[in-house]
């Protein structure tokens, strides 16, 4: 199955309304993260001050014991591993992290959630990211407004889509 009809059948069978007609999209830009993912990328979650808690509700989601079981996939919380990613504001900061991160890691990609702030500018740095950024539609970018009241329901939708797509695509449900 292609995963734009799984995305459709997912949404349907559990009454993501709202999702169906942003689903074009979603999907090309979920398309390319699982490639990453399957390739072997890490993922490094950066979020906004506001949405802090989503980072460890999705590291949670996806690696999740009950849910998953072969193994983990490589996902972390940047300003874990980074604690000075909240502080940095210099170019000469950001090549610091820049190449510390590039020594840990092989290959990663960002995936960044919020607002338009400085961490939304170093994740820039790094094609090929997956991006939900809040009232700033930017090419590449998932749309999603701060001040709709919804929000957080929202983000839930999508930690459950984009799980959900995890798990078929690592299992061969889907092709990407």
């Amino acid at each position: 199955m292609d995963l734009n009809r799984f995305i459709i059948d997912l949404i349907r069978k559990h009454s993501i309304k709202w999702m169906e007609e942003r689903r074009l999209d979603f999907v090309p830009l979920l398309s390319e993260f699982l490639a990453h993912l399957v390739d072997g990328k890490a993922i490094l979650i950066v979020t906004d001050e506001e949405r802090e808690w989503y980072s460890e509700y999705l590291i949670n989601k996806i690696n999740n014991f009950n849910e998953f079981k072969p193994s983990f996939i490589p996902i972390f919380d940047l300003t874990k591993i980074v604690p000075q990613i909240k502080i940095a504001r210099h170019p000469e900061q950001f090549d610091m992290i820049e190449d510390m991160l590039n020594i840990a890691y092989e290959e990663y990609i960002f995936w960044y959630i919020g607002k338009e702030t400085h961490l939304l500018k170093f994740t820039r740095r790094k094609e090929n990211s997956f991006y939900w950024i809040m009232d700033n539609d930017l090419s590449r970018n998932f749309y999603l407004k701060s001040l709709d009241v919804n929000l957080d329901k929202k983000l839930l939708d999508l930690a459950f889509i984009v799980n959900e797509s995890i798990k078929a695509v690592i299992f061969g449900e889907v092709e990407i």
